[in-house]
């Protein structure tokens, strides 16, 4: 909760001072960017209270998925094309897997982790980000995205993923980081039966995160029911 409050009290207090300046400044160029900047922390705030009920949502309970048969390639596809309309200066790379690798996943959680781990590699890359995706040779699906930073030092890798961890506090505020999406990966990894992990990319030589889960979804209702039937059979 302490942190919650802090993310939150940081774009109110700025809101708050826009609309003082805006009382007392009569130049009409001023006021607009000052317009513009309280919108923008409007849009903070919105955004890391999605980013608060999507964790809360995800921690607590089990969260409704509707697993389906997904074709990877247009999920990293989508990601890729959306990350690239932001103009974000950094070139985007995508090592697409072939159209007929079909997975199952709750599609809208699964755009919700290459989405994050996009962002995320945006934020601390240099130049060159690479995202990939397919069928790993244990038979797991699995997403990749990585980059060409400074990437994450071997004993804060686990860490990471804790829910507003911050490696580089001032680095990460810069960025509009709020230590939220790495730790909503790591819930929804966990609730595709998978896992997520961080190493050090040996193509671009900054941070490698890996999500992988089976390609065919657990659901305790169909395993009860093939168990019945095979006592059954026998």
């Amino acid at each position: 909760m302490r942190a919650v409050s802090h993310e939150l009290r940081t774009p109110v207090a700025r809101i708050r001072f826009g609309m003082e300046m805006l009382a007392e400044e009569d130049d009409y160029e001023y006021r607009l960017q000052q317009v513009e900047q309280i919108d923008k922390d409007i849009e903070a705030l919105n955004t890391l209270i999605d980013e608060i009920m999507t964790y809360a949502k995800l921690e607590q309970g089990t969260p409704s998925l509707d697993f389906e048969k997904i074709i990877l390639f247009e999920v990293l596809d989508q990601v890729v094309i959306e990350t690239e309309a932001l103009k974000t200066q950094k070139e985007i790379e995508l090592k697409a897997p072939p159209i007929n690798v079909i997975v199952e996943a709750e599609r809208r959680y699964l755009h919700r982790v290459v989405q994050n781990l996009v962002g995320n590699a945006v934020r601390y890359c240099d130049n060159k980000v690479i995202v990939s995706g397919g069928i790993n040779d244990k038979g797991l699906a699995y997403v990749r995205v990585e980059d060409d930073g400074a990437g994450v030092p071997e004993e804060e890798r686990q860490r990471i993923f804790e829910a507003f961890a911050r490696l580089d506090d001032s680095r990460t505020r810069a960025s509009g980081g709020y230590g939220l999406g790495l730790s909503i990966v790591s819930r929804i990894a966990y609730w595709f039966g998978g896992t997520i992990e961080v190493d050090q990319s040996p193509v671009l030589g900054g941070a490698r995160f890996t999500m992988s889960w089976p390609v065919q979804s657990f659901n305790k209702s169909k395993k009860k029911t093939s168990i019945l039937k095979d006592g059954m059979e026998s």
